[in-house]
């Protein structure tokens, strides 16, 4: 049976339009449409090495691979007890020494200022006083050195027998009141027992023992004046003497200085007590500056917006100076590097504005511009003659992308396309 011709032409005209289409899909559109330029490279992050100054245990770990960090976050902490410590006793060195120079610089006004009128009558009271201790104290010597007088040696005479005459009515109370038997123990000594004492024998009782008692002391007043004073008296009643006029004397000078005013040595040395204390003050304020910069150090934070991209550090481990700790990858500075062939070089300028995709968001693009051109091309070999030859030389261009989402990271793999025609 043979074919129908009617039935073959229309299959060969769809065999000789479909490869028609498809030679206008793969040559002819290309030879139509402008060659643009694109390369294909991955996107890399400036790397910043976080590593300590000093030495020292680390106390946590703020931050792991992988996790976003913003500039200024604590990323690591080492153990700050010692300069904690350091620090307080500075703060109380500080503390003192300010003290000192306040206390300086009010005495150096004090003395600028002058006395005031207030002060001056202070002193003037206090002069006074002083004086009138002196006269006192004088007196009390004069009288111990002169003796007793007639008249109070009679007086105290007076005293003892007025003393003996309410002794001798408080034994005649005592007598009556008390109620007492005489008992004989068998050894034949005899004892006084006065059994069942009341109120008013207990307060006959005392009152025979404070007349026996006043009249004690008169008889030793009596004695005493006419002894005279002993030795010791008098060399403590001069010593008051000479303590009241020191007193005295010591008020009178406040009182001159007040009143004449300071001298200006006197300023001076106040003056430079003040600079003295104002020295101090400097020094522990610089010894307190120092021990919390050393005490920054101990903290390690974040230089800049970025991820972690490596950790190589755990709580209670002990970190050298220099040491790599964690690694940091900046997302605000993006590159991409690709590689361009020797033929399509000098299409490339620098600034040269490009367009980024990825393939983790499709249809999406991303702004880049051309920061570097190699001026060495890479992958040639030694003796490059044809044409063919030359088009496997490459050169590397890198791009700044612009990530302001923060959606691109590192080794992401990207298409560049230059735009080019």
């Amino acid at each position: 049976m043979h074919p129908n011709p009617r039935r073959i032409i229309p299959v060969v005209l769809f065999v000789v339009v479909f490869g028609v289409a498809l030679w206008w899909l793969f040559v002819g559109r290309a030879q139509a449409e402008p060659d643009t330029l694109s390369a294909s490279g991955t996107v890399e992050a400036v790397e910043v090495i976080i590593a300590p100054e000093i030495s020292g245990r680390v106390v946590e770990v703020l931050a792991g691979e992988g996790d976003r960090v913003t500039a200024g976050q604590d990323l690591i902490r080492l153990d700050d007890s010692l300069v904690q410590a350091q620090i307080e006793q500075a703060e109380a060195a500080l503390a003192a020494v300010e003290a000192q120079r306040d206390a300086a610089q009010a005495n150096y006004q004090l003395l600028r200022a002058g006395a005031q009128a207030d002060q001056i009558d202070a002193a003037a009271e206090a002069v006074r006083a002083a004086e009138a201790n002196v006269a006192a104290a004088e007196a009390q010597l004069a009288q111990l050195q002169a003796g007793a007088r007639s008249a109070d040696i009679a007086a105290a005479e007076a005293v003892i027998a007025q003393a003996a005459a309410q002794l001798k009515i408080a034994q005649d109370t005592h007598d009556k009141t008390m109620e007492c038997v005489t008992v004989t123990s068998p050894g034949g000594s005899q004892q006084e027992v006065c059994p069942g004492l009341g109120a008013r024998e207990e307060q006959a009782r005392a009152a025979l023992n404070a007349a026996q008692g006043a009249y004690d002391a008169a008889q030793a007043r009596l004695s005493q004046l006419r002894a005279g004073a002993t030795k010791n008296e008098l060399d403590a009643a001069r010593a008051r003497v000479e303590a009241a006029q020191a007193q005295r004397d010591m008020a009178q000078a406040q009182l001159d200085l007040l009143m004449s005013g300071a001298r200006d040595e006197q300023l001076a040395a106040a003056e430079a007590q003040v600079e003295a204390a104002q020295a101090q003050v400097e020094a522990a304020q610089a010894t307190l500056d120092t021990l919390r910069v050393q005490l920054a150090r101990f903290t390690l934070p974040a230089p800049a917006d970025g991820v972690i991209l490596a950790r190589a550090i755990e709580p209670g481990e002990v970190a050298l100076p220099g040491a790599t700790l964690l690694q940091l990858g900046r997302l605000d500075d993006l590159t991409i590097t690709v590689f361009i062939p020797e033929d399509r070089y000098g299409e490339i300028q620098l600034g040269q504005p490009a367009t980024v995709t990825a393939d983790s968001f499709p249809g999406e693009t991303f702004s880049a511009s051309v920061t570097r051109i190699a001026d060495r091309s890479e992958f040639t070999p030694r003796n490059v003659q044809t044409a063919e030859g030359r088009r496997t030389t490459v050169f590397a261009i890198k791009l700044a992308v612009e990530n302001r989402d923060g959606k691109l990271k590192p080794g992401m793999p990207t298409d560049v396309d230059f735009g080019n025609e």
